[in-house]
């Protein structure tokens, strides 16, 4: 390097870009950028990614933003952690650390890399923080983040992570086979990689990613491990534990199973022992709630598999396995395992000993049923029961359970009970056991408490598992209860619960035992007959060949006993539980099917009719003859032939049954039964039924047969074979052989199911009824047509939804179509058209494709029948959105129009389409048809594109239009009249609003005319249905496209047409009324807006609207349609006064008024709603402007004032309506009529006010008289007085917003008319306030009288109406006049501010100009109420005078004279004062005025007497002046301050200067320059003030005010400061005065600058002896004065000057003021900064000399603090320039402050200071001298020794590795030290601590280019040497120091001989004399090796030499370090055993 200061720069980070050439550095390291594009980002540009990205992921995770300011700070972007301390470092490495983990979940989301970036950009933590980074990124190792990262990562060499070097170069990421291998080779990687999760995990932090990581990872590692040692397992088993000890809340499923699974794959790999297995399983299991029992159980069985048994487990770990809720399952399932016995061993152990518990005994129950249980665990178990049973002194529940267990494993493993039964007789306890042994039983259920011994015995050996035991101990039990009545039987629950057990036992013996007395068990079975049918049918069911002879026993017990005196429902239930099930003949049930139709015709059918009779009447003959003839028929065929005749013989009985229908549930029970042979049997019955039924009864049954099938598509059958051909076959009986061959199967089902559905296909439509094929048909429909409707169409979709069987399903339909014959297309238009059936959503297109194949057929017969009775269906389909639909419409079309092209004879389904009905179809002709068919078809790309495309194709083609031939508009009709005639046919009203829907934009009068049977048929059906139903029976839609009808275009037909006018009128009553559909509503209403009330008839019009007015006044809601039509319909003046006339109650309009009346007349009770009703609505609509309607509407009202009662709540009502109608009406007409009073008579709103009760009423009354003023303004005069009057008594007082807004129109209404007369006789203020004095006196007096809360606004209204300018004025004066007393006694400006609120709020209510003119008025008031006050004999008039406050007590003039203060207090406290504008009047615009009249009022002489004495108002006046001054804007204030400094009164001029100290600094620099003229003047004034005044105060405020206007100077003030500056020096020769005279100084010495020169030196001086003083008050202001000339005039300091400075911070430095201290360092700093070094170092030379005789040394501490900031703020080459003087300086310092530390650091930091300006070149010798200063010129000086080396390592720490090369100097040196050390006996410890730690700075800060093997070879021995040196002389403190030297010496040694003899110098000094020299080197030692012990590895052995002899030290001490040194030793190679 070609300087030092290079090298500096190349080593410093923040400026390395600045200094260093670019194209010899390294790339920079980038994780999100490659080399080239990181240099093209700076660090600002990466520090503002970073922060971005972290405040993206703060929203995410919240607790990011504690890091935000350690390392996203401004702080954090200027921090270099190469610089920090350690303490720092450490404290930003546990930081980073933290942040990644908290990273680690989002590591691949973007604003992670970015984050990332910034860290590896500004910390290097891809350098400092490896480890931290691999934590973060290893879960990652495969994906490409990985391959990034490790490019970037510093690794050391033979380090954990040196094996990752590879990937590096390669850029490539780390296979986990790669990671795994390298795992094996190195345990610190494994440790590492184990620690991962565990550490996340207590963090919090685990994540997806890190547990996939761990659980594959360590998988692997266990698998490919040969052998896993005990230190293996030591950190392996507690990373896995970890997962499972969390918190439940906490708890990771996926980290649960992870660790399940790597438990299981170690526990195969190595053994661990019984507490270790316990303590796993009990973790399993306490988190086994996170995961599913049976992988909990697989786990644990995994675990424990190859590991020893476990005796038992702990008591938590049991009560963990039952708090899972399938434990008993899981367990029964797991027990298939291998090695389940494991864990199930010690299970039932712990279990056995709680048997009161449920749980355990439902899983030991469970066990034992489990066949798969390993025999060993049952084994366990049973010794475990036998003990507890067999224990003395068990308690009676414990006993029975055990008993009850064992009775279980008795039956399912005798061998086994008996075996441990023979280990256990050998014991004490044989008898006990034998005992328990002998009374077993498997009978758990009921208490045997009462039963005998004998009868308990007989009981449980009932259960036995021997066959012949069981049957002795029945056949005993039944002898036992033979003969007895029920009651005597003890316990007969459990003897019949005995009993009917064994009606399940397969064997016949025990069978013959139980049924051996049919009388004694008979009895005990009928008391609980279904108990005993449910057992016997499901023994019955359960043995799958049970025995002939068993069933033989059990029919004939029924049969000869049991049925005899059953009642009829046990005999149905026998019937149908027992024998039905056996009727049905199998290849497989033959023999059985043949004894129970034996045993029904012997036993049952011979008796009277009972339920077998009724269902197998003549059945038997049929089995009979059918075994006759069996020899010359197929076995197979003769069966089927049996089970087909006897379903047809009991379908024959059925339906000849009285209790038919009771049966036919029975039947379809049996269609739904799980049992194979009785739904067989049951599916032949149906099918037979409905062969042999007809009518609605078969249709009946086949809907509810249909419902049982519940099929979506046909059953899957081989659809390939030819079974379905006997489909055709009505008769064909082939495929029951199914059900003969096998019952059991499905395909036996499904035919069966087939044969049932073609049978219901070929039912025949009803013969009594026209079929209405178009209709809305379903299941639950009563019509037997439309039932059969919907059993056809449901056959029909599932036929077309069984694509699986296509043979099938055509079958299916050939079937049908046979059946409907004709009607095929009429059935499926109704399929089609009807939209929105679901069910038959999917069969649409494939009805139109079978219709299309339909018309075809008739095309190629060309048999003349006509289909336009189908084209409305087809229409419907058009408009369908499913495009296969469309096209399959179109298809249709089209053969209909080839059809209509031909001879027509005759229409298909005429007249009968759509039904049976009365509504006439209209046809067309067949031109017509064949040109809407044209049409039609012509469109057709459009309908096949556009399902709505209909709609625009009629609006198109039928709309009419005026330009219309005629013979095309009677075209466009009929085609009309077609469609609509067929809409109004149709019943299903899907189809008619589609219909409706596309006809829905066509306007024909014929509509209503065409559908009126239908809009009288809804009508109907919504007035004749209950309330709650009216409007559900017509669907919405359809009522309103239906009302949507009435139409202008209908107006003609019902004008003309009485019975159509009445629907209407009828249909608006019931859709107006409550509850209506909204949209029917709102069709109507638009219908009756839209045109066609306009139309109507006069009449009609009257009675349309009384029927909307009944309607709606049925109706309260506001929201009333019925409301909303009248009140858009009724605009015709004509129209309103008819109803007004016709509703008005009786009476006379033109009656005088009277005073008194009796209302006896009453409106009729059915009036008063509608009257109401059309009120409201004219009171609510713009009526049109109208005299007649205004007239009309009054008279109504006077009739109901004088007519109805005010009592009632309704009149007030109306009035209140009747007179927002009048006022509606009145707001139209717009020129004032010219009017007699007589026209709008406002007497009767007059009457209103008098006689209404309601304050609404008279409210609007008084509202209306006001907005009536301008029609009849006579009449309003008229009544003004009643007004008035009405209003003070009734409304002024109420505190309500609405009167308070009467008021505020009556003032606007009235007021305006007496204020233009008053002005228009007084033109001059005065005398107009004098005119309107008492006018305006009755609105102040009343103040009082008005809600508090609403005064402001009232007078602010009422000044606004009078007008502010002209009475704001007086209307304050009155106000204040009545508070003028109590202003002035008080004290409190809050309490004056509350006083005059009203007032000021009156004043405020102007704007500015007028509140001037007020203030001036005011004011002038107050000049001639002085005017009195001085001269009592003045005439001029005042506005205030007379005794009106009521103090009758006081003179006149004292009242005066309060009245005057009252005013000048008020304008001080009301007056805000605002900017003068530009165009204000000169005398009342601008400020200046009122300060005027203040200043006189201020200025006043007193009076001579006490009357005339006007003292307290000029003091007010000053008050309020100053107020306003306070307050003003800044060219009013400085126009004012200057006024006032010339008013020569001295408290004005100390007020004015004070002031303007206060506000100038807050003027803004824009209006600062603009007053700066003023200034000017103000300054002259201050002048002379300073020059002249003698009062103190005034001067120190003129000292301030000087402050203020230099610390805000503006252009053109300077001059004027600097004339000032002499003035201020006088100033502090006075005590008092100093402080200001100096706070002024201060902003002169700044803002002067070079002007201030001729004073300088003056200033300097007087600052420093202030300094130097003792009042710390004045330290601020002096050290600002020094600051301010340093920084105006730094070049003008001269030698003298800042010798002063610095001898005063010597002086001062060891003063105990911290803030004396600060701000002398300050001073020091800016002194350094300011003044060029040229100056400063040739002063400090000069003054150095006097400087060495000061004594302490804390001067040249501060002396060198000084030189220490001049030298880092100094220019090089002035450095240069002075480099001989100023390093003398530092080398006389150096021997002088070697006593002193503190002085030391002080030299030592100012040197550093200075080798910072200097180069190699300059540097070199300046280190030689030094050199030879310390070690040549005096050898023996020590003291200059250590000083060379505290300055030597002071430069080290600062420059680092650029200091090292100079240890060449002091290589010898040191050497000879330390050889000395070692060889002499008394050394200095200073010395000897900095010799060492200068080689250890030296050692740590190499870069390698210096400490080579020669040179540390030199210097390892004597460094070895010195761990007897510390020793020996005690150096406690060096201990630690050596260490670090030896362990520095050891990391930068790479020559292993060097090494060698290394670690052999120090442990040779194990073999010491001195005790405390052996434990000192082991400790060396020690500590090496745990640093470094990757390179001493190589020496273990001879290491461990001498471990082993100082393992057998005699001084336990050395014994205890050999210890650790083994220890440290063996972490790094092993054991160390044997070598």
């Amino acid at each position: 390097m070609s300087s030092l200061a290079a090298q500096l720069a190349q080593h410093a980070s923040l400026n390395a870009t600045l200094l260093v050439d670019r194209s010899r550095r390294k790339p920079t390291a980038s994780y999100l950028f490659t080399g080239k594009d990181a240099d093209q980002h700076d660090l600002e540009a990466i520090h503002a990614l970073g922060v971005n990205s972290l405040l993206h992921l703060i929203s995410v995770i919240p607790a990011l933003e504690k890091y935000e300011e350690i390392l996203f700070s401004e702080r954090a972007k200027e921090t270099d952690r190469t610089l920090l301390s350690s303490e720092a470092v450490g404290e930003l490495d546990r930081a980073i650390e933290e942040f990644l983990w908290l990273l680690s979940p989002y590591l691949m989301e973007a604003p992670t890399a970015k984050i990332i970036e910034w860290l590896v950009r500004r910390f290097r933590i891809n350098e400092f923080n490896v480890e931290a980074m691999l934590s973060l990124f290893l879960p990652y190792h495969e994906t490409p983040h990985f391959a990034k990262v490790v490019t970037i990562l510093h690794f050391k060499p033979n380090s954990t992570w040196s094996f990752l070097n590879s990937y590096k170069s390669a850029a490539q990421n780390v296979p986990r086979v790669s990671l795994v291998t390298e795992m094996l080779k190195n345990q610190d990687l494994a440790r590492f990689v184990v620690s991962l999760l565990p550490t996340a995990i207590k963090k919090g932090l685990a994540h997806h990613v890190l547990i996939a990581f761990n659980a594959a990872t360590l998988h692997d590692f266990i698998k490919r491990s040969k052998t896993i040692t005990e230190g293996t397992v030591a950190y392996l088993l507690p990373a896995l534990l970890e997962p499972l000890q969390q918190r439940s809340k906490k708890l990771s499923k996926d980290a649960v199973l992870g660790s399940y699974i790597l438990l299981a794959s170690l526990s195969q790999k190595c053994e661990v022992s019984p507490a270790a297995l316990k303590v796993i399983v009990g973790a399993a299991a306490s988190c086994a709630e996170v995961v599913r029992g049976d992988q909990f159980v697989s786990s644990v069985i995994a675990i424990c598999e190859p590991q020893p048994k476990l005796e038992r487990l702990t008591e938590g770990t049991l009560k963990a396995i039952l708090r899972i809720s399938t434990i008993k399952d899981d367990l029964a399932s797991g027990s298939t395992w291998t090695g389940s016995d494991k864990i199930l061993a010690p299970l039932v152990k712990s279990l056995s000993h709680r048997l009161v518990d449920s749980l355990s005994l439902e899983i030991l129950e469970t066990l034992i049923a489990t066949s798969t249980v390993p025999l060993s665990v049952i084994e366990t178990l049973t010794t475990e029961l036998l003990d507890v049973a067999a224990k003395p002194g068990c308690e009676a529940q414990n006993l029975l359970l055990a008993r009850r267990l064992l009775s279980f494993i008795h039956q399912r493993h005798p061998i086994l009970l008996r075996k441990v039964a023979e280990t256990l007789s050998d014991d004490e306890r044989k008898d006990a056991v034998e005992q328990q042994i002998i009374s077993i039983s498997t009978i758990g259920q009921g208490s045997l408490s009462s039963a005998t011994q004998a009868g308990m015995d007989l009981i449980l050996a009932s259960s036995n598992a021997d066959a012949n035991v069981r049957a002795m101990a029945v056949k005993a039990l039944v002898d036992s209860v033979a003969g007895k009545e029920l009651s005597e039987i003890e316990d007969l629950d459990t003897v019949r619960s005995a009993l009917i057990s064994r009606i399940q036992d397969s064997h016949g013996a025990v069978l013959e035992a139980l049924y051996g007395n049919h009388a004694a068990i008979k009895p005990i079975f009928a008391s609980d007959a279904t108990s005993y049918l449910s057992s016997l049918s499901l023994a019955m069911e359960s043995q799958s060949k049970p025995k002939r002879d068993i069933i033989r026993l059990h029919l004939a017990f029924i049969t000869s006993s049991f049925w005899v005196n059953a009642d009829a429902a046990t005999r149905e239930e026998i019937f149908h539980n027992i024998f039905f099930p056996l009727l049905l003949y199998s290849k497989s049930r033959q023999k059985r099917a043949n004894i129970v139709w034996e045993i029904i015709n012997q036993d049952l059918l011979a008796g009277p009719t009972n339920i077998l009779s009724e269902w197998l009447a003549g059945c038997t003959d049929i089995v009979a003859k059918a075994a006759a003839g069996s020899c010359d028929v197929e076995p197979v065929e003769m069966l089927n032939e049996i089970n087909f005749d006897v379903a047809e013989k009991i379908a024959a009985n059925l339906l000849v049954s009285d209790r038919l229908p009771i049966h036919l549930n029975s039947l379809v029970g049996k269609l739904e039964d799980a049992r194979p042979h009785v739904k067989l049997l049951g599916y032949l019955i149906a099918r037979s039924l409905i062969k042999k039924s007809s009518g609605q009864p078969q249709i009946e049954m086949a809907r509810r047969f249909m419902d049982v099938l519940g099929l979506d598509e046909l059953p899957d059958i081989d659809d390939l074979s030819q079974d379905h051909l006997t489909l055709e076959a009505s008769e064909d009986r082939s495929l029951g052989k199914n059900v003969v061959i096998k019952p059991h199967s499905q395909k036996a089902l499904h035919w069966l199911q087939i044969l049932l559905l073609a049978s219901i296909a070929r039912i025949p439509s009803p013969s009594d009824s026209i079929i209405d094929w178009v209709s809305d048909a379903s299941s639950a429909s009563q019509d037997s047509a439309q039932c059969y409707v919907y059993l056809m169409r449901t056959i029909y979709q599932l036929a077309n939804a069984s694509s699986n069987v296509p043979i099938l399903a055509t079958t299916i339909l050939q079937i049908l179509f046979v059946s409907l014959k004709g009607d095929a297309l009429a059935f499926l238009a109704g399929i089609w058209a009807t939209g929105g059936k679901e069910d038959f959503k999917e069969s649409r297109s494939i009805a139109l494709l079978h219709a299309a194949a339909f018309l075809e057929a008739h095309i190629l017969e060309d048999d003349g029948i006509d289909f336009q009775t189908i084209l409305p269906t087809l229409l419907v389909a058009l408009q369908n959105p499913d495009q296969q639909v469309c096209q399959g419409a179109l298809e249709c079309i089209s053969r209909v129009r080839i059809l209509a092209g031909r001879k027509l004879s005759s229409v298909y389904r005429f007249d009968v389409i759509y039904g049976q009905s009365d509504r006439t179809l209209q046809y067309l002709d067949q031109d017509d048809l064949k040109r809407y068919l044209d049409a039609l078809v012509e469109h057709r790309d459009h309908f096949a594109n556009d399902a709505s495309y209909l709609k625009v194709f009629h609006e198109g083609n039928l709309s009419r239009a005026k330009s219309d031939k005629k013979k095309d508009a009677d075209y466009k009709h009929r085609i009309t009249c077609y469609l609509l005639s067929h809409i109004n046919a149709l019943s299903c009203e899907e189809i008619q609003n589609t219909l409706l829907k596309s006809t829905a934009t066509i306007t024909n009068k014929a509509k209503v005319q065409i559908l009126l049977p239908t809009l009288q048929s809804a009508a109907e059906k919504a007035s004749s249905a209950a309330p709650a139903n009216s409007f559900s029976s017509t669907s919405q839609d359809l009522t309103t496209r239906l009302l949507s009808c009435f139409d202008s275009a209908s107006a003609p037909y019902l004008n003309d047409t009485p019975v159509a006018w009445a629907t209407f009128l009828k249909t608006i009553h019931i859709y107006f009324c409550p509850g209506a559909p909204l949209p029917a509503q709102k069709a109507l209403a638009y219908c009756i807006e839209d045109g066609l009330f306009a139309s109507l008839k006069q009449q009609h019009k009257i009675a349309l609207c009384e029927t909307l007015l009944d309607v709606g006044s049925q109706d309260l809601s506001t929201q009333s349609l019925a409301r909303q039509v009248l009140s858009t319909i009724l605009t015709d003046v004509p129209l309103i006064v008819h109803l007004l006339e016709s509703l008005s109650p009786p009476g006379s309009s033109i009656s005088p008024r009277a005073s008194k009346r009796a209302k006896t007349t009453e409106a009729p009770e059915d009036t008063l709603p509608r009257l109401s009703l059309l009120v409201e609505i004219l009171g609510t609509k713009s009526l049109p402007g109208s005299l007649d309607l205004i007239a009309h509407l009054l008279d109504t009202l006077s009739k109901v004032v004088q007519s109805l009662p005010q009592t009632q709540a309704d009149v007030s009502y109306i009035e209140q309506l009747l007179m927002s109608a009048v006022e509606s009406a009145a707001s139209k007409i717009n020129e004032v009529p010219n009017l007699s009073p007589s026209v709008i008579r406002l007497d009767i709103l007059v009457e209103v006010i008098r006689v209404s009760g309601n304050p609404q009423t008279f409210h609007q009354a008084l509202l209306l008289i006001a907005n009536l003023a301008r029609l009849a303004p006579e009449s309003v005069l008229y009544n003004v007085m009643p007004v008035f009057t009405f209003m003070g008594s009734n409304v002024f007082h109420r505190d309500d917003s609405y009167s308070f807004k009467v008021v505020q129109q009556t003032i606007d209404g009235i007021v305006p008319v007496m204020v233009s007369s008053l002005k228009g006789t007084h033109s001059q203020p005065l005398d107009l306030y004098l005119a309107a004095k008492e006018f305006l006196r009755v609105f102040t007096d009343a103040a009082n009288h008005i809600p508090r809360h609403r005064r402001n606004n009232f007078f602010g209204h009422l000044v606004g109406v009078l007008g502010s300018r002209e009475f704001s004025a007086p209307i304050c004066m009155l106000l204040l006049e009545k508070s003028a007393n109590r202003v002035i006694r008080q004290t409190s400006a809050d309490d004056v501010q509350a006083s005059l609120s009203l007032p000021i709020s009156v004043f405020q209510h102007g704007n500015y100009s007028q509140q001037i003119y007020t203030a001036n008025e005011i004011l002038s008031e107050s000049k001639r109420i002085v005017a009195h006050i001085v001269d009592p004999n003045s005439i001029q008039p005042i506005f205030l005078e007379g005794l009106a406050d009521g103090d009758h007590s006081a003179s006149s003039s004292s009242i005066l004279r309060r009245r005057a203060q009252a005013l000048i207090i008020f304008v001080g406290y009301a007056f805000k004062p605002k900017a003068t504008t530009t165009n204000a009047h000169e005398g009342e615009g601008s400020i200046s005025t009122v300060i005027t009249q203040l200043i006189e009022l201020s200025t006043l002489p007193d009076g001579k007497s006490t009357e005339t004495k006007v003292e307290e108002i000029t003091e007010v006046a000053r008050t309020s002046m100053n107020k306003l001054l306070s307050l003003m804007s800044v060219l009013d204030f400085i126009d004012a301050v200057h006024s006032m400094l010339g008013s020569g009164d001295t408290k004005v001029q100390a007020g004015a200067l004070e002031l303007l100290a206060k506000r100038l600094p807050d003027v803004s620099n824009k209006l600062r320059s603009e007053i700066a003229p003023m200034i000017v003047k103000i300054l002259t004034s201050i002048k002379n003030v300073l020059a002249t005044q003698k009062d103190g105060q005034v001067v120190i405020n003129a000292l301030l005010a000087l402050r203020s206007i230099a610390s805000t100077m503006a252009p053109g003030e300077e001059g004027p400061l600097t004339d000032l500056v002499p003035h201020v020096f006088p100033g502090q020769k006075e005590q008092s005065l100093v402080a200001p005279a100096l706070a002024a100084l201060s902003s002169l010495s700044v803002k002067l600058g070079p002007r201030i020169i001729p004073f300088f030196r003056t200033i300097i001086s007087q600052s420093v002896a202030i300094l130097r003083g003792s009042d710390p008050a004045l330290f601020d202001d002096a050290f600002s004065i020094l600051h301010g000339l340093l920084t105006s005039i730094p070049t003008f300091w001269g030698s003298g000057e800042v010798t002063q400075v610095v001898f005063l911070y010597m002086d001062l430095s060891s003063s105990q003021s911290k803030q004396l201290i600060s701000a002398l360092g300050s001073l020091s700093k800016s002194l350094a900064k300011r003044i060029p070094a040229k100056v400063l170092l040739p002063t400090l030379s000069d003054m150095w000399k006097p400087s060495q005789a000061f004594s302490p040394l804390t001067k040249v501490s501060a002396y060198f603090e000084v030189l220490a900031r001049v030298l880092q703020f100094a220019d090089r080459p002035t450095v240069l320039d002075h480099l001989r003087t100023t390093f003398k300086i530092f080398l006389e310092a150096l021997d002088l402050v070697k006593v002193d530390e503190e002085a030391e650091i002080r030299v030592i930091a100012a040197f550093k200071e200075l080798v910072v300006k200097l180069n190699e070149s300059a540097f070199k010798p300046l280190f030689r001298r030094l050199y030879d200063w310390a070690f040549v010129e005096k050898s023996d000086d020590e003291s200059r020794k250590v000083a060379f080396n505290h300055l030597y390592i002071g430069l080290l720490d600062f420059f680092k590795g650029l200091m090292v090369p100079y240890m060449s100097f002091l290589l010898q040196p040191f050497s000879e030290l330390l050889t000395g050390f070692s060889s002499s006996n008394a050394h200095a410890f200073v010395l000897w601590t900095s010799v060492v730690q200068t080689l250890t700075r030296t050692l740590n800060f190499d870069d390698g280019g210096f400490w080579r093997s020669d040179k540390l070879r030199q210097i390892s021995v004597p460094l070895a040497a010195q761990i007897d040196v510390c020793v020996k002389d005690n150096f406690t403190d060096g201990k630690s120091q050596l260490q670090d030297c030896l362990g520095a010496l050891v990391e930068n040694v790479t020559d292993d001989v060097l090494l060698k003899s290394i670690n052999l110098n120090i442990l040779m000094h194990t073999r010491s004399e001195d005790a405390r020299v052996r434990i000192f080197a082991l400790s060396c030692s020690d500590a090496l090796w745990r640093a470094n012990g990757g390179k001493l590895i190589g020496f273990a052995a001879e290491t461990a030499t001498f471990i082993a002899e100082c393992g057998e030290d005699e001084n336990d001490t050395v014994v205890k370090e050999s210890f650790k040194l083994k220890e440290a030793v063996e972490s790094i190679a092993g054991t160390i055993e044997g070598l």
